[in-house]
């Protein structure tokens, strides 16, 4: 768990012991929320401040070569990515309702074959949802509606990027300038090995957690058309649709803290 991560559960735990209503919506629930693609764990603040204001106990674990990590993206892989986020399920104890945010959704799919007795619920917020065997790359290159690979620049060094005169408004039009400075200042290139890496999934474990789909109306990332192709081919226990770009929880976290939860 990077340094970033372990301020905000200490914040997060000192907050909760100060606000223990019963009227609380997230009073007895636990989550952990992971970031998506050339994003790092800053970009859920917004959230985990709001559920934290509900009660709810907040994990949010930067993956490696992310955001305030220091690794190289050379070493990051997905099962990397997967430690890291099991590590902050066993930190933040069961069960646990896990979140996933765009490439996030590949992570907690393959953790949830892990730890599947370790969870509540598995929510995708404009999340790849792939079926067994499955890259974000196949999935990615299926959506024929999504602006990014117009937008996608070959580092040369095993990393990708957004062009960046793009990808502020390419990943949250709807954000505010400061909402939009915030993505930027976040923004690292994205290491592509993760991103080719098929995931292993299995109706035994995977399948036995519930799951939940939060959609993006406006998303030119992962485009409404892949997002009902991916929760058709993976039925969810519920879904729900959020008028906002690919980024909610900048653009609208009171809307996605609802959603979160069931209200």
């Amino acid at each position: 768990m990077s340094i970033h991560t372990r301020r905000l559960a200490i914040t997060i735990t000192l907050t909760l012991s100060a606000c223990s209503s019963s009227d609380l919506r997230g009073e007895g629930k636990t989550f952990v929320l992971v970031h998506g693609a050339w994003m790092g764990a800053a970009g859920w603040q917004p959230v985990a401040e709001r559920l934290t204001a509900e009660g709810a106990e907040v994990v949010v674990p930067e993956l490696p070569a992310h955001g305030e990590d220091p690794a190289p993206p050379g070493d990051a892989t997905m099962a990397g990515y997967v430690d890291r986020v099991t590590a902050a399920i066993d930190g933040a104890g069961a069960p646990v309702i896990l979140v996933g945010h765009s490439m996030g959704g590949m992570v907690v799919s393959a953790a949830a074959e892990d730890r599947a007795g370790d969870l509540a619920a598995l929510v995708y917020v404009a999340a790849y949802v792939p079926e067994d065997g499955q890259s974000l790359l196949e999935l990615a290159m299926s959506d024929r509606d999504s602006a990014i690979g117009d937008n996608l620049v070959d580092n040369g060094d095993g990393t990708l990027g957004i062009r960046p005169e793009v990808f502020a408004d390419l990943f949250c039009a709807d954000c505010d300038p400061a909402e939009k400075r915030a993505l930027v200042a976040g923004y690292r290139p994205e290491p592509a090995a993760p991103l080719v890496t098929p995931v292993s999934l299995s109706a035994a474990a995977f399948g036995s957690v519930p799951r939940e789909y939060i959609g993006t109306a406006n998303d030119r990332v992962v485009s409404p058309d892949l997002q009902a192709r991916m929760t058709e081919a993976t039925p969810m226990d519920r879904e729900v649709t959020l008028d906002t770009g690919h980024v909610p929880m900048l653009a609208a976290p009171d809307a996605l803290v609802d959603a979160l939860l069931h209200e």
